[in-house]
């Protein structure tokens, strides 16, 4: 007569394997979550730094810089079609006489939208207050470009944001899904492209960063595509 009752090992080995998965998940789980937490402390502090440099040292405090910039900056219209997203980081020098000094862009996402964020700077001229420290000089500007229901983690002190192009844009977790398949499939080289759309995103998540430096370490000399 057969017994339909599975063996006490059997049952044994699949508590034991449903206990480990589960633990593993919690601490996958543990880990994301508290690298978040971390990237949103880290954003916070640097969106107070940047407001004291602004209110100290543009007209109108942070405030007047803020709405000078969003009368001038939106997304174009080929960005909004190739649903960039994105946060470029504005790095200028304004010496403590209101000299404009050198404007560059870390994260540049092209399609019109450096040119709007250096129209920006250059229509700034004229509205900084002078100052005795050189501390004071330098800034570093995050500024996020984003669709509206494009899930993303990035972060912005300041935020642009369009309409849905009439198709819905891909979230980070969708590259963050191909990253992994793609790698799991040895396709290095794609798996980096993936990786690579979520730096762009969010450039100062160093998760990112240490994924892609582990798949150039573990690359195949012949460079798997």
């Amino acid at each position: 007569m057969k017994n339909d009752k599975a063996k006490p090992g059997t049952a044994r080995l699949t508590a034991m394997l449903v206990f480990v998965i589960s633990q593993l998940m919690t601490e996958v789980s543990y880990a994301q979550t508290a690298a978040d937490t971390l990237n949103e402390s880290l954003s916070q502090s640097r969106n107070r730094n940047i407001r004291h440099q602004l209110d100290y040292r543009f007209r109108g405090g942070s405030g007047g810089f803020e709405r000078l910039f969003y009368s001038m900056v939106d997304y174009t219209p080929e960005a909004r079609r190739q649903c960039v997203v994105g946060t470029a980081i504005m790095s200028f020098t304004v010496d403590c006489d209101g000299n404009l000094g050198d404007f560059g862009l870390k994260n540049p996402l092209h399609f019109g939208l450096n040119e709007k964020l250096q129209e920006f700077f250059k229509a700034s001229a004229g509205q900084w207050n002078r100052c005795d420290d050189q501390r004071y000089t330098r800034f570093e500007i995050p500024v996020l470009f984003t669709i509206s229901g494009t899930q993303t983690a990035a972060r912005g002190f300041l935020v642009v944001e369009a309409d849905v192009p009439g198709f819905k844009c891909k979230s980070d977790q969708f590259y963050f899904n191909e990253y992994e398949k793609l790698k799991k499939k040895g396709k290095t080289r794609q798996a980096l492209r993936s990786l690579d759309q979520l730096i762009r995103r969010d450039p100062y998540n160093q998760q990112w960063f240490e994924l892609k430096r582990q798949l150039l370490v573990n690359e195949p000399q012949s460079g798997a595509e």
